[in-house]
Protein backbone atom coordinates (compact mmCIF):
# COMPACT_ATOMS: atom_id res chain seq x y z
CA UNK A 1 0.00 0.00 0.00
CA UNK A 2 1.61 3.17 -1.10
CA UNK A 3 1.29 6.19 1.72
CA UNK A 4 -0.25 8.66 -0.87
CA UNK A 5 -3.86 7.20 -1.66
CA UNK A 6 -6.23 9.30 -4.38
CA UNK A 7 -8.96 7.03 -5.01
CA UNK A 8 -12.02 6.59 -2.70
CA UNK A 9 -10.32 3.48 -1.23
CA UNK A 10 -8.11 5.08 1.91
CA UNK A 11 -5.55 2.94 3.32
CA UNK A 12 -6.14 1.12 6.62
CA UNK A 13 -3.57 3.40 8.17
CA UNK A 14 -5.30 6.49 7.42
CA UNK A 15 -8.74 5.02 9.15
CA UNK A 16 -6.14 4.21 12.39
CA UNK A 17 -5.37 7.77 12.24
CA UNK A 18 -8.75 9.01 11.77
CA UNK A 19 -10.06 6.71 14.89
CA UNK A 20 -7.41 8.78 16.72
CA UNK A 21 -8.04 12.32 15.67
CA UNK A 22 -11.86 11.33 16.51
CA UNK A 23 -10.82 10.28 20.27
CA UNK A 24 -8.83 13.07 21.01
CA UNK A 25 -9.87 14.67 24.11
CA UNK A 26 -10.40 18.26 22.91
CA UNK A 27 -13.01 20.83 22.30
CA UNK A 28 -12.27 20.37 18.29
CA UNK A 29 -12.90 16.96 17.87
CA UNK A 30 -15.31 16.15 20.66
CA UNK A 31 -15.32 12.47 21.08
CA UNK A 32 -19.06 12.60 22.61
CA UNK A 33 -20.23 13.65 19.09
CA UNK A 34 -19.44 9.74 18.29
CA UNK A 35 -22.89 8.12 17.89
CA UNK A 36 -21.59 4.55 19.03
CA UNK A 37 -19.08 4.65 21.43
CA UNK A 38 -18.94 0.40 20.97
CA UNK A 39 -18.01 1.08 17.29
CA UNK A 40 -15.25 -1.42 16.54
CA UNK A 41 -12.74 -1.31 13.91
CA UNK A 42 -14.23 -4.22 12.44
CA UNK A 43 -17.40 -2.70 12.19
CA UNK A 44 -15.89 0.29 10.76
CA UNK A 45 -13.95 -1.26 8.04
CA UNK A 46 -17.60 -2.75 7.02
CA UNK A 47 -18.44 0.99 6.70
CA UNK A 48 -21.31 -0.13 10.23
CA UNK A 49 -23.79 1.46 12.08
CA UNK A 50 -22.28 3.99 14.06
CA UNK A 51 -19.44 4.99 11.78
CA UNK A 52 -20.19 8.32 9.97
CA UNK A 53 -19.46 10.54 13.17
CA UNK A 54 -15.68 9.13 13.60
CA UNK A 55 -15.28 9.80 9.63
CA UNK A 56 -16.93 13.23 9.89
CA UNK A 57 -14.31 13.76 12.26
CA UNK A 58 -11.41 12.78 10.47
CA UNK A 59 -12.60 14.62 6.97
CA UNK A 60 -13.24 18.20 9.06
CA UNK A 61 -9.48 17.70 10.73
CA UNK A 62 -8.41 17.16 6.94
CA UNK A 63 -10.21 20.48 6.22
CA UNK A 64 -8.54 22.19 8.49
CA UNK A 65 -4.93 21.07 7.46
CA UNK A 66 -5.60 21.76 4.09
CA UNK A 67 -6.88 25.31 4.77
CA UNK A 68 -4.08 25.90 6.78
CA UNK A 69 -1.07 24.57 5.04
CA UNK A 70 -2.93 26.32 1.69
CA UNK A 71 -2.72 29.27 3.28
CA UNK A 72 0.60 29.43 4.66
CA UNK A 73 2.09 28.29 1.19
CA UNK A 74 0.26 30.36 -1.48
CA UNK A 75 0.27 33.68 0.80
CA UNK A 76 3.97 33.22 0.86
CA UNK A 77 4.13 32.65 -3.16
CA UNK A 78 1.75 35.76 -3.63
CA UNK A 79 2.62 39.33 -2.69
CA UNK A 80 1.00 38.86 0.75
CA UNK A 81 4.58 37.45 2.66
CA UNK A 82 7.86 37.49 2.36
CA UNK A 83 9.43 34.05 3.82
CA UNK A 84 12.19 35.10 6.02
CA UNK A 85 13.49 32.33 7.89
CA UNK A 86 10.75 29.49 7.61
CA UNK A 87 11.17 25.78 6.96
CA UNK A 88 8.87 26.76 4.17
CA UNK A 89 10.55 26.37 0.48
CA UNK A 90 12.82 29.42 -0.41
CA UNK A 91 11.45 28.75 -3.86
CA UNK A 92 8.13 30.40 -2.74
CA UNK A 93 9.17 33.70 -3.35
CA UNK A 94 10.51 33.28 -6.90
CA UNK A 95 7.41 31.69 -8.47
CA UNK A 96 9.04 31.15 -11.92
CA UNK A 97 11.34 28.82 -9.90
CA UNK A 98 8.74 26.23 -7.70
CA UNK A 99 8.92 23.06 -9.30
CA UNK A 100 6.98 19.52 -8.57
CA UNK A 101 9.80 19.05 -6.37
CA UNK A 102 9.41 21.95 -4.11
CA UNK A 103 10.18 21.24 -0.62
CA UNK A 104 7.09 22.27 0.56
CA UNK A 105 4.97 21.33 -2.06
CA UNK A 106 5.88 17.87 -2.63
CA UNK A 107 5.53 17.17 1.26
CA UNK A 108 3.61 14.46 1.95
CA UNK A 109 2.39 15.71 6.08
CA UNK A 110 2.59 19.33 5.60
CA UNK A 111 2.28 20.04 1.36
CA UNK A 112 -1.00 21.80 0.28
CA UNK A 113 -1.61 19.33 -2.83
CA UNK A 114 -0.84 16.23 -0.69
CA UNK A 115 -3.92 17.62 2.13
CA UNK A 116 -6.24 19.17 -0.91
CA UNK A 117 -6.28 15.12 -2.01
CA UNK A 118 -6.58 13.62 1.68
CA UNK A 119 -9.61 15.30 2.19
CA UNK A 120 -11.01 14.76 -1.09
CA UNK A 121 -10.36 10.97 -0.44
CA UNK A 122 -11.32 10.49 2.83
CA UNK A 123 -14.36 12.85 2.23
CA UNK A 124 -15.37 10.55 -0.77
CA UNK A 125 -15.12 7.28 1.35
CA UNK A 126 -17.14 9.05 3.89
CA UNK A 127 -19.82 9.22 1.14
CA UNK A 128 -19.94 6.25 -0.69
CA UNK A 129 -18.46 3.59 2.17
CA UNK A 130 -19.25 4.76 5.40
CA UNK A 131 -22.68 6.71 4.93
CA UNK A 132 -24.62 4.08 3.11
CA UNK A 133 -24.15 1.40 5.41
CA UNK A 134 -24.62 3.44 8.85
CA UNK A 135 -27.67 3.13 10.18
CA UNK A 136 -27.62 6.41 12.18
CA UNK A 137 -26.24 8.83 9.30
CA UNK A 138 -28.21 11.98 8.46
CA UNK A 139 -28.77 13.72 5.89
CA UNK A 140 -27.14 16.84 7.76
CA UNK A 141 -24.52 14.30 7.58
CA UNK A 142 -24.43 13.46 4.11
CA UNK A 143 -24.50 17.20 2.93
CA UNK A 144 -21.14 17.99 5.16
CA UNK A 145 -19.46 15.43 3.60
CA UNK A 146 -20.40 16.50 0.15
CA UNK A 147 -19.84 19.72 1.37
CA UNK A 148 -15.84 18.81 2.36
CA UNK A 149 -15.20 16.94 -0.90
CA UNK A 150 -16.62 19.82 -3.28
CA UNK A 151 -14.14 21.90 -0.91
CA UNK A 152 -11.45 19.72 -1.91
CA UNK A 153 -12.45 20.33 -5.57
CA UNK A 154 -12.70 24.04 -5.42
CA UNK A 155 -9.30 24.72 -3.48
CA UNK A 156 -7.73 21.96 -5.93
CA UNK A 157 -9.38 24.26 -9.37
CA UNK A 158 -8.38 27.50 -7.64
CA UNK A 159 -4.73 26.90 -6.69
CA UNK A 160 -3.69 23.86 -9.56
CA UNK A 161 -3.72 23.82 -13.16
CA UNK A 162 -4.78 20.16 -13.19
CA UNK A 163 -4.85 17.05 -10.70
CA UNK A 164 -6.35 13.70 -10.71
CA UNK A 165 -9.05 12.29 -8.23
CA UNK A 166 -8.45 9.11 -8.58
CA UNK A 167 -5.40 6.71 -8.36
CA UNK A 168 -3.61 6.30 -11.59
CA UNK A 169 -6.12 8.39 -13.04
CA UNK A 170 -6.05 11.00 -15.84
CA UNK A 171 -5.37 15.21 -14.54
CA UNK A 172 -8.64 16.90 -15.10
CA UNK A 173 -8.36 20.59 -15.78
CA UNK A 174 -9.08 22.68 -13.42
CA UNK A 175 -12.73 23.61 -14.86
CA UNK A 176 -13.32 20.22 -14.58
CA UNK A 177 -12.60 20.05 -10.92
CA UNK A 178 -14.32 23.47 -10.39
CA UNK A 179 -17.82 21.39 -12.12
CA UNK A 180 -17.09 18.59 -9.46
CA UNK A 181 -17.13 20.62 -7.10
CA UNK A 182 -20.36 22.17 -7.95
CA UNK A 183 -21.35 18.99 -8.34
CA UNK A 184 -21.16 18.32 -4.71
CA UNK A 185 -22.23 21.68 -3.58
CA UNK A 186 -25.51 21.12 -5.18
CA UNK A 187 -25.96 17.73 -3.69
CA UNK A 188 -25.07 18.75 -0.57
CA UNK A 189 -27.91 21.80 -0.29
CA UNK A 190 -30.41 18.95 -1.55
CA UNK A 191 -29.52 16.65 0.97
CA UNK A 192 -29.80 19.23 3.37
CA UNK A 193 -30.76 22.87 3.84
CA UNK A 194 -30.36 22.89 8.05
CA UNK A 195 -28.31 25.43 9.68
CA UNK A 196 -26.05 27.42 7.90
CA UNK A 197 -25.43 24.71 5.02
CA UNK A 198 -27.73 27.17 2.79
CA UNK A 199 -25.45 30.25 3.54
CA UNK A 200 -22.33 27.72 2.65
CA UNK A 201 -23.38 26.80 -0.02
CA UNK A 202 -24.59 29.56 -1.96
CA UNK A 203 -21.14 31.30 -0.88
CA UNK A 204 -18.48 28.29 -2.28
CA UNK A 205 -20.72 28.31 -5.67
CA UNK A 206 -20.51 31.81 -6.22
CA UNK A 207 -16.80 31.55 -5.93
CA UNK A 208 -16.52 28.34 -8.48
CA UNK A 209 -19.24 29.90 -10.78
CA UNK A 210 -16.62 33.11 -11.04
CA UNK A 211 -13.67 30.77 -11.59
CA UNK A 212 -15.32 29.43 -14.28
CA UNK A 213 -16.23 33.05 -15.42
CA UNK A 214 -19.71 32.59 -15.57
CA UNK A 215 -20.84 36.05 -14.08
CA UNK A 216 -24.74 35.01 -14.23
CA UNK A 217 -24.87 32.11 -12.27
CA UNK A 218 -22.03 33.63 -9.97
CA UNK A 219 -24.16 36.97 -9.27
CA UNK A 220 -27.13 34.19 -8.62
CA UNK A 221 -25.35 32.34 -5.89
CA UNK A 222 -24.05 35.46 -4.39
CA UNK A 223 -27.49 37.22 -4.28
CA UNK A 224 -29.20 33.51 -2.47
CA UNK A 225 -25.89 33.98 0.22
CA UNK A 226 -26.41 37.74 1.17
CA UNK A 227 -30.61 36.25 2.35
CA UNK A 228 -28.31 34.70 5.38
CA UNK A 229 -26.93 36.25 7.91
CA UNK A 230 -24.98 39.57 7.16
CA UNK A 231 -21.34 38.91 8.75
CA UNK A 232 -21.36 35.29 7.89
CA UNK A 233 -18.02 33.41 8.31
CA UNK A 234 -17.06 29.67 8.24
CA UNK A 235 -13.36 29.16 9.34
CA UNK A 236 -11.21 26.10 9.75
CA UNK A 237 -10.76 24.98 13.03
CA UNK A 238 -7.90 24.13 15.51
CA UNK A 239 -7.22 23.07 18.94
CA UNK A 240 -4.23 23.73 20.78
CA UNK A 241 -2.95 20.67 21.87
CA UNK A 242 -3.63 18.42 18.79
CA UNK A 243 -3.89 20.57 15.42
CA UNK A 244 -2.35 23.90 16.04
CA UNK A 245 -2.70 26.65 13.30
CA UNK A 246 0.26 27.23 11.38
CA UNK A 247 -0.16 30.21 10.31
CA UNK A 248 0.45 31.28 14.41
CA UNK A 249 3.69 29.62 14.64
CA UNK A 250 4.68 31.45 11.97
CA UNK A 251 3.41 35.13 12.47
CA UNK A 252 3.32 35.00 16.52
CA UNK A 253 5.45 32.79 18.06
CA UNK A 254 8.38 33.28 15.69
CA UNK A 255 11.44 33.70 16.95
CA UNK A 256 13.14 34.21 13.63
CA UNK A 257 10.91 36.92 11.91
CA UNK A 258 10.08 33.98 9.95
CA UNK A 259 7.27 35.95 7.54
CA UNK A 260 6.90 39.20 6.94
CA UNK A 261 4.19 40.86 4.86
CA UNK A 262 4.30 43.06 2.28
CA UNK A 263 4.87 46.55 4.37
CA UNK A 264 1.43 47.55 2.88
CA UNK A 265 -0.18 45.17 4.29
CA UNK A 266 1.25 45.51 7.86
CA UNK A 267 -2.24 46.52 9.53
CA UNK A 268 -3.28 42.93 8.87
CA UNK A 269 -0.65 41.34 10.42
CA UNK A 270 -0.90 38.89 12.56
CA UNK A 271 -3.99 37.89 11.49
CA UNK A 272 -4.27 35.01 14.27
CA UNK A 273 -3.14 35.53 17.42
CA UNK A 274 -3.79 31.66 19.12
CA UNK A 275 -2.39 28.35 18.58
CA UNK A 276 -6.17 27.31 18.10
CA UNK A 277 -7.27 30.42 16.04
CA UNK A 278 -9.69 29.36 13.23
CA UNK A 279 -8.59 30.43 9.60
CA UNK A 280 -12.10 32.02 7.88
CA UNK A 281 -12.46 29.93 4.81
CA UNK A 282 -16.23 31.16 3.36
CA UNK A 283 -17.27 34.64 4.45
CA UNK A 284 -19.94 37.11 3.64
CA UNK A 285 -17.26 39.58 2.28
CA UNK A 286 -17.09 37.28 -0.67
CA UNK A 287 -20.67 38.10 -2.30
CA UNK A 288 -20.63 41.74 -2.28
CA UNK A 289 -16.77 41.34 -3.83
CA UNK A 290 -18.25 38.84 -6.34
CA UNK A 291 -21.14 41.18 -7.11
CA UNK A 292 -18.67 44.26 -7.76
CA UNK A 293 -16.69 42.49 -10.28
CA UNK A 294 -19.67 41.15 -12.30
CA UNK A 295 -21.13 44.75 -11.91
CA UNK A 296 -17.92 46.04 -13.52
CA UNK A 297 -18.11 43.48 -16.45
CA UNK A 298 -21.31 44.27 -17.14
CA UNK A 299 -20.58 47.98 -17.67
CA UNK A 300 -22.32 49.04 -14.32
CA UNK A 301 -19.89 50.45 -12.74
CA UNK A 302 -21.60 52.71 -10.09
CA UNK A 303 -23.12 49.01 -8.67
CA UNK A 304 -19.52 48.01 -8.41
CA UNK A 305 -18.82 50.94 -6.47
CA UNK A 306 -21.40 50.61 -4.11
CA UNK A 307 -20.97 47.23 -3.65
CA UNK A 308 -17.17 47.62 -2.55
CA UNK A 309 -18.72 50.33 -0.15
CA UNK A 310 -20.77 47.64 1.12
CA UNK A 311 -17.66 44.89 1.33
CA UNK A 312 -16.00 48.37 2.86
CA UNK A 313 -17.95 48.84 5.88
CA UNK A 314 -18.64 45.06 6.30
CA UNK A 315 -15.20 44.24 6.72
CA UNK A 316 -14.10 47.25 8.71
CA UNK A 317 -17.10 46.23 11.57
CA UNK A 318 -15.75 43.09 12.03
CA UNK A 319 -13.77 42.34 15.78
CA UNK A 320 -9.87 43.62 16.22
CA UNK A 321 -7.83 42.68 18.97
CA UNK A 322 -5.22 44.62 20.96
CA UNK A 323 -1.85 43.05 20.74
CA UNK A 324 1.55 43.37 21.46
CA UNK A 325 4.05 42.14 18.63
CA UNK A 326 7.24 40.89 20.06
CA UNK A 327 8.77 40.57 16.21
CA UNK A 328 10.96 43.93 16.06
CA UNK A 329 10.38 43.50 11.71
CA UNK A 330 14.21 43.96 11.40
CA UNK A 331 15.30 45.63 8.19
CA UNK A 332 11.51 46.47 8.05
CA UNK A 333 10.14 49.77 8.32
CA UNK A 334 8.81 50.67 11.93
CA UNK A 335 6.19 52.97 10.93
CA UNK A 336 6.16 56.25 8.58
CA UNK A 337 4.04 56.52 5.11
CA UNK A 338 3.95 54.14 2.38
CA UNK A 339 3.83 54.10 -1.38
CA UNK A 340 2.02 51.24 -2.89
CA UNK A 341 4.11 52.16 -6.29
CA UNK A 342 6.37 55.29 -7.04
CA UNK A 343 3.68 56.52 -9.02
CA UNK A 344 1.20 56.24 -6.04
CA UNK A 345 0.28 58.47 -3.06
CA UNK A 346 1.82 57.78 0.23
CA UNK A 347 -0.41 56.71 3.12
CA UNK A 348 0.36 56.84 6.06
CA UNK A 349 -0.58 54.46 9.22
CA UNK A 350 -0.42 50.98 7.52
CA UNK A 351 2.56 50.27 9.03
CA UNK A 352 2.48 49.82 12.84
CA UNK A 353 5.37 49.93 15.52
CA UNK A 354 6.51 46.70 16.75
CA UNK A 355 8.25 45.59 20.09
CA UNK A 356 6.46 47.19 22.82
CA UNK A 357 3.64 49.35 21.31
CA UNK A 358 -0.03 48.27 21.35
CA UNK A 359 -1.62 47.75 18.09
CA UNK A 360 -5.21 46.85 16.68
CA UNK A 361 -4.86 43.86 14.54
CA UNK A 362 -8.40 42.30 12.56
CA UNK A 363 -8.98 38.53 13.02
CA UNK A 364 -11.70 38.35 10.40
CA UNK A 365 -11.33 41.13 7.66
CA UNK A 366 -10.04 44.65 7.35
CA UNK A 367 -9.50 47.12 4.38
CA UNK A 368 -7.49 50.23 4.50
CA UNK A 369 -9.86 51.28 1.91
CA UNK A 370 -12.23 54.50 2.34
CA UNK A 371 -15.92 53.85 2.01
CA UNK A 372 -16.23 57.68 1.00
CA UNK A 373 -13.28 57.98 -1.56
CA UNK A 374 -14.38 54.50 -3.48
CA UNK A 375 -17.74 55.98 -3.62
CA UNK A 376 -16.87 58.72 -5.43
CA UNK A 377 -14.71 56.61 -8.17
CA UNK A 378 -15.90 56.54 -11.84
CA UNK A 379 -13.47 55.24 -13.45
CA UNK A 380 -13.51 51.81 -14.15
CA UNK A 381 -9.56 51.02 -13.91
CA UNK A 382 -9.74 52.90 -10.65
CA UNK A 383 -12.90 50.86 -9.50
CA UNK A 384 -11.19 47.51 -10.53
CA UNK A 385 -7.55 48.67 -8.90
CA UNK A 386 -9.66 49.07 -5.69
CA UNK A 387 -11.54 45.55 -5.95
CA UNK A 388 -8.03 43.94 -6.04
CA UNK A 389 -6.97 46.01 -3.56
CA UNK A 390 -10.38 44.98 -1.07
CA UNK A 391 -10.08 41.05 -1.95
CA UNK A 392 -6.37 41.07 -1.02
CA UNK A 393 -6.67 42.27 1.86
CA UNK A 394 -9.94 41.23 3.04
CA UNK A 395 -8.75 37.91 1.98
CA UNK A 396 -5.79 38.16 3.80
CA UNK A 397 -3.41 34.85 5.21
CA UNK A 398 -6.69 32.85 3.53
CA UNK A 399 -4.69 31.41 0.90
CA UNK A 400 -6.95 33.22 -1.99
CA UNK A 401 -4.47 35.69 -3.28
CA UNK A 402 -2.11 33.33 -5.02
CA UNK A 403 -4.90 32.38 -7.77
CA UNK A 404 -5.96 36.35 -7.90
CA UNK A 405 -2.70 36.69 -9.03
CA UNK A 406 -2.87 34.24 -11.78
CA UNK A 407 -0.30 31.88 -10.32
CA UNK A 408 -1.19 28.10 -10.63
CA UNK A 409 0.78 25.05 -8.74
CA UNK A 410 2.21 21.73 -10.30
CA UNK A 411 0.98 18.83 -8.90
CA UNK A 412 3.49 17.33 -6.17
CA UNK A 413 6.56 15.51 -8.01
CA UNK A 414 5.24 12.05 -6.06
CA UNK A 415 1.72 12.21 -8.32
CA UNK A 416 4.15 12.16 -11.48
CA UNK A 417 6.05 9.45 -10.58
CA UNK A 418 3.82 7.05 -9.26
CA UNK A 419 0.60 7.60 -11.80
CA UNK A 420 1.49 5.65 -14.96
CA UNK A 421 -0.42 8.33 -17.28
CA UNK A 422 1.02 11.33 -15.88
CA UNK A 423 4.56 12.47 -17.31
CA UNK A 424 6.79 15.84 -16.91
CA UNK A 425 5.89 18.11 -19.57
CA UNK A 426 1.93 17.19 -19.33
CA UNK A 427 -0.92 20.02 -18.24
CA UNK A 428 -0.63 20.78 -14.59
CA UNK A 429 3.15 19.36 -14.07
CA UNK A 430 4.71 23.14 -14.28
CA UNK A 431 4.16 26.30 -12.32
CA UNK A 432 2.22 28.91 -14.65
CA UNK A 433 3.17 32.20 -13.67
CA UNK A 434 1.60 34.80 -16.22
CA UNK A 435 3.87 37.56 -17.80
CA UNK A 436 3.03 40.60 -15.43
CA UNK A 437 4.13 38.86 -12.86
CA UNK A 438 7.64 40.57 -11.46
CA UNK A 439 10.85 38.83 -12.29
CA UNK A 440 12.63 36.66 -9.20
CA UNK A 441 11.02 38.05 -6.44
CA UNK A 442 9.63 41.16 -7.14
CA UNK A 443 6.47 40.88 -5.58
CA UNK A 444 8.28 41.18 -2.32
CA UNK A 445 10.71 43.92 -3.09
CA UNK A 446 10.33 47.47 -1.56
CA UNK A 447 12.80 50.29 -0.99
CA UNK A 448 12.71 52.24 2.79
CA UNK A 449 13.32 55.67 1.88
CA UNK A 450 13.61 57.65 5.72
CA UNK A 451 10.17 57.47 6.77
CA UNK A 452 8.47 55.97 3.64
CA UNK A 453 8.54 53.12 2.20
CA UNK A 454 7.99 52.19 -1.58
CA UNK A 455 6.32 49.50 -2.69
CA UNK A 456 8.44 48.43 -5.76
CA UNK A 457 5.38 46.59 -7.97
CA UNK A 458 1.95 47.47 -7.10
CA UNK A 459 0.47 44.34 -7.86
CA UNK A 460 -3.61 45.38 -7.84
CA UNK A 461 -2.77 48.11 -10.27
CA UNK A 462 -1.03 45.52 -12.77
CA UNK A 463 -4.07 42.99 -12.07
CA UNK A 464 -7.01 46.24 -12.83
CA UNK A 465 -4.31 47.61 -16.19
CA UNK A 466 -3.99 43.77 -17.54
CA UNK A 467 -8.19 43.32 -17.33
CA UNK A 468 -7.08 40.29 -15.09
CA UNK A 469 -10.45 38.40 -14.40
CA UNK A 470 -12.40 35.65 -14.76
CA UNK A 471 -15.13 37.80 -16.54
CA UNK A 472 -14.16 40.03 -19.95
CA UNK A 473 -14.18 43.85 -18.81
CA UNK A 474 -15.58 45.80 -21.19
CA UNK A 475 -13.09 49.01 -20.68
Amino acid sequence: MTKFKLNATIGWLSVALILAYASLGCDFLDPTAVKNPQTSEDSLREGGTGATGPFLNGVVFRYSDAIEDLAAYVDVVSDNYDNVATFISPATDFPLQIRSDDLTLNHTTSGPYFEIQELRALADFTINGVIPNDALATPDDLAEALFYRGMANLLCGENFQAAPIAEGGAALSAAQLLQLALDDFSAALEASANGDIPTRIHLVKARAYRLLGDKVNAATEANLALAGTANFVFSAQFDAANNINAAFNFSVSRALNDVQPLPRLDFLDPKYLARDAGIPSIKMEEAHLILAEVALANGDNGGAVQRLVDVINLANSRPRVSFIDVDPRSQRPQGGTVQASAAAAAIDGLIQPRGTSLVQVPTISATSLNAAAVGALTNPVEIFRALYLARQEIFFYEGRRMSDLGIRLPMMELEIDSNPIINAGDNGTAVLVPSYIPASDGLDQFTIQGDNTVISFDMNQILADNRVSPFSMPF
